[in-house]
């Protein structure tokens, strides 16, 4: 499959090199010293796709050794999701799901994408960081060129991933999906559909949908979370991104707006339209 730009220009999809990260949007990777470090010990920090000189998406990619599941240089990164320490992620419920808490029957270096950003340029990179916006989800959004997504520039950069790790020896490719059809969500957490990723040869080793035995989260329904929360929690110091049906959706704005207050501007909601179905690829 050849990949083209909204203008028709051909895109290369390649490992990142040290040499081109002046032409790289560093948004979600750490500092300079630490990205070094990477590339010393790992040959790359992840995949880029280039139209001409232009790079217009990226995935960023780390390694963590299993079953251990740990990465030292990123010990506090939201993306470094696999390690399931306590107090070593942003996103705390997410060490019920690391590959140490699921025994995966796995030892060795593995590949981890933390996440892919197609559209996202030099140009859309500095206007992001220029205008000011009402929450990191707004941001997020609105700082990707058009017209980049749906061309199958996610998926040829998870393809490339794969080559290059089966090339240098990896037991494995780690990757979290994000939920089918929600287009959105997808784009702002930077992942790709599960669907696409099964379709790219991947298998679901955990989902919080169909959470395994031991499972500490929550698994009802998100109202039920969102009322059982109490009133210090943090409400207004929160971005709020729900994917659900519509009546879910104006529950949930319910719940949010008139029983705690939260700005309108904090809610970002996308429903759920199975005949509708859109991709990140």
């Amino acid at each position: 499959m050849t990949l083209t730009s909204p203008e028709g220009t051909s895109i290369v999809i390649r490992p990142i090199e040290p040499e081109e990260l002046e032409r790289i949007p560093l948004r979600c990777w750490p500092e300079r010293d630490t990205l070094d470090r990477l590339f010393d010990e790992q040959h790359t920090i992840g995949v880029a796709a280039w139209e001409d000189d232009k790079c217009v998406a990226q995935l960023h990619c780390y390694r963590v050794m299993l079953p251990d599941g740990t990465n030292e240089n990123w010990p506090d990164y939201g993306g470094n999701w696999w390690d399931g320490k306590e107090g070593t992620q942003a996103y705390t419920d997410w060490q019920n799901w690391g590959p140490n808490r699921l025994n995966l029957p796995i030892s060795g270096p593995a590949w981890c994408h933390a996440c892919f950003h197609v559209g996202r340029t030099l140009k859309s990179y500095r206007e992001e960081m220029e205008l000011k916006f009402s929450s990191i989800a707004e941001a997020s959004r609105k700082g990707r060129e058009a017209g980049y997504s749906s061309r199958g520039i996610g998926a040829a950069l998870c393809r490339e991933s794969v080559r290059w790790a089966r090339q240098h020896d990896y037991v494995a490719v780690l990757a979290p999906g994000a939920p089918d059809a929600l287009f959105e969500f997808a784009a702002w957490a930077g992942h790709l559909p599960w669907t696409r990723y099964a379709k790219l040869g991947f298998e679901t080793v955990n989902a919080i949908s169909s959470p395994k035995k031991g499972f500490q989260g929550f698994t009802g329904r998100v109202t039920d979370y969102l009322r059982s929360l109490p009133n210090s929690w943090l409400w207004h110091d929160t971005d709020f991104s729900i994917c659900r049906n519509a009546p879910m959706l104006d529950e949930t704005r319910e719940i949010l707006k008139h029983g705690h207050g939260v700005d309108p501007k904090r809610i970002h909601a996308e429903s759920f339209f199975p005949k509708k179905k859109k991709e990140v690829a």
